[in-house]
């Protein structure tokens, strides 16, 4: 069963890669994973840091939202773990800043070690000031 683009879709017990695989891609960097992985992947060069020299790696939790409904981004956050990286990508464009300082305290507090995603976020500031890492469409 094909699972890309289903919305509303849980999948509670994930695959993860091991602590040793994870920090020699953390090593390896972006581009050098990319092209390793047949160029497949990748969100695209709009995606960028809120904070200059921040690298990270860790098990994705992917989540497909609807632009301004936030509900499954916090059904995510109840199936990320300590390491884990939330991955975010919605179902149409969307600028909107759904993602800020009161999400990342969540993710902070389960362990959870960044943010990627093609989405607006807000409290930018105070994301840079809690040490969260994120990456996203500015």
């Amino acid at each position: 069963m094909n699972l890309l683009n289903k919305k509303g879709l849980v999948i509670r017990h994930l695959p993860r890669h091991d602590e040793a695989v994870l920090r020699r891609c953390e090593a390896a960097g972006v581009a050098t994973l990319h092209e390793a992985w047949d160029r497949q992947g990748l969100m695209g060069p709009a995606i960028r840091p809120i904070q200059q020299g921040v690298s990270r790696a860790g098990n994705a939790v992917t989540v497909l939202v609807t632009p301004g409904d936030n509900w499954m981004f916090h059904v995510a956050v109840e199936q990320c773990r300590a390491g884990d990286i939330l991955v975010v990508a919605p179902t149409s464009p969307c600028g909107d800043g759904f993602f800020g300082d009161l999400l990342a305290t969540s993710l902070q507090s389960r362990g959870v070690v960044g943010l990627v995603g093609d989405i607006g976020i807000r409290d930018s500031q105070t994301l840079r000031e809690m040490g969260f890492a994120v990456w996203s469409r500015q």
